[in-house]
């Protein structure tokens, strides 16, 4: 249940942090806004603020910002309408369809914009709060391997490669993976003593992170688990923040097109019950863990609204391309028809991830 509660609550503050893009850039820009929601489905609370209704809805995996103009009905009155409406037409100043394509583009665009730009800000309160680094001291050392073979010890420090410092294993692990056959002169602390060894990493064959076969070097240690506390500055907390969400961007869209080369498993993807999953073990491990989570769940949120699916903030991205190359806009039936197709498309992705989770729940094979 704490998982579950856990996994809500960050999904929950992701589509706030996203709505709230599209509804500022809207109020900003002019278009008015007339229901800003949390949530799909039935009420369960709601207060209304001026023009604007606020509304928290049973179920939080979405929510939505109902602007002036953006449906048929808000645009203009049913066709032999007698009666006049209950509330005056919407001023075309305000509607979302008046204003010009690369403002309407802003607004849709906003809210993908504000879920990465909010990973952004929280890897960077985190990496001027303090995070956790793993040292270059050696745990254990391996017979058999180059590290052995010129004398490394349990306790000793590498603090250099070919005179360039290493600060952490991270850092020790790229330079020695990259140098697969290559001698490389290794500056180690024993104490008080500083001593320089010549060591060849063992070309051995490894997976990326992907699962596919690669070679790397290795040298035959592991670290002492000693950890210490790392704290930038707000300048370089703002460039690690920045390098660390535009690895996970990357790392991300990488993915999605090893996924339709075959070569990550279709088995990979998950939903729901896989989020509800990892947010009550990254909450285990911490609160760190836990605030690292909700910033990689959010670039994946921002990300995935901008696939180009129209029903998603992406798809309607293209539909006002369109109409900027075209001078005017596609055609409320191609629009609809192709919205169709997006939404049974999206339809059959949450159902297969659903299927992926109840699966890997059934045979205990967790698939990534």
């Amino acid at each position: 249940m704490t998982g579950f509660i856990t996994a809500i609550l960050v999904l929950s503050a992701l589509v706030l942090v996203h709505e709230l893009g599209h509804f500022i850039a809207a109020r900003r820009l002019g278009v008015g806004v007339l229901k800003f929601s949390i949530g799909f489905g039935p009420r369960v609370w709601s207060v209304k603020r001026g023009q604007t209704e606020y509304a928290i809805s049973a179920f939080p995996l979405g929510g939505f910002v109902k602007m002036v103009g953006d449906s048929e009905e808000e645009r203009a009155p049913a066709e032999g309408a007698d009666a006049a409406p209950s509330e005056p037409p919407p001023d075309p100043a305000t509607s979302f369809e008046h204003k010009s394509v690369w403002a309407r583009m802003l607004i849709v665009g906003a809210g993908p914009i504000s879920n990465i730009v909010f990973a952004i800000a929280v890897f960077w309160v985190v990496f001027m709060a303090g995070v956790p680094t793993l040292l270059t001291e050696i745990g254990t050392v391996q017979p058999n391997y180059p590290a052995a073979d010129a004398g490394l010890r349990p306790g000793d420090v590498i603090a250099a490669i070919d005179g360039r410092p290493v600060g952490t294993w991270d850092e020790l692990t790229e330079v020695v993976h990259a140098s697969a056959g290559r001698a490389r002169e290794f500056t180690v602390r024993r104490g008080s003593e500083t001593l320089a060894l010549s060591i060849t990493p063992r070309p051995s064959p490894s997976a990326t992170v992907f699962g596919e076969a690669t070679t790397v070097g290795l040298i035959g240690i592991t670290p002492a688990e000693r950890f210490v506390t790392r704290r930038f500055g707000p300048v370089d907390a703002a460039w690690q923040s920045l390098r660390r969400t535009g690895e996970i961007m990357e790392l991300t869209i990488v993915g999605i097109v090893k996924i339709f080369q075959r070569v990550v498993p279709a088995k990979t993807i998950g939903g729901p019950i896989m989020i509800v999953q990892m947010a009550k073990q990254q909450a285990q491990l911490g609160v760190m863990n836990l605030v690292f989570f909700s910033a990689f769940l959010s670039i994946s949120l921002g990300l995935f609204n901008l696939f180009p699916i129209p029903v998603l903030d992406g798809g309607q991205i293209w539909f006002l391309l369109a109409e900027a190359v075209r001078g005017k806009p596609l055609s409320r039936r191609t629009r609809e028809i192709t919205q169709q197709i997006g939404l049974a498309l999206l339809v059959l992705l949450m159902l297969f991830a659903f299927y992926n989770d109840i699966s890997r729940n059934i045979t205990g094979d967790k698939g990534f």
